[in-house]
């Protein structure tokens, strides 16, 4: 991986799974679980775009793009957590001809 393109991922990232698990209550609670994380880098929209998506599937829609050789397989299935707010994955972009991967996620709640 070049020099340059490490310095831009410089946005550490978690990727979770929420699991459903009983409790010593005998309850049924939900719980994120940490799968792995990584470095990304970050791209929020512009204000433009933001303004032209409210009301609309992106809104609070966010990038992040990461090393396209890791060991890890993403899949839409996984959420993300940088700085404490959670995103579900959208589509993930493999572009063959780059050394990153293209993530678009949207915040949840």
């Amino acid at each position: 991986m070049a020099k340059q393109l490490v310095n831009r991922l410089n946005r550490r990232i978690s990727f979770f799974k929420t699991v459903t698990k009983k409790d010593d209550g005998g309850d049924f609670v939900k719980q994120d679980v940490i799968l792995f994380s990584c470095w990304s880098e970050f791209f929020s929209q512009s204000v433009q775009d933001k303004t032209a998506s409210i009301g609309t599937v992106y809104e609070d829609t966010v990038f992040f793009n990461v090393a396209a050789q890791m060991e890890e397989k993403i899949d839409n299935s996984m959420k993300i957590r940088f700085k404490e707010k959670k995103y579900s994955i959208i589509s993930i972009d493999l572009r063959p001809s780059e050394e990153l991967v293209r993530i678009t996620a949207k915040a949840v709640s």
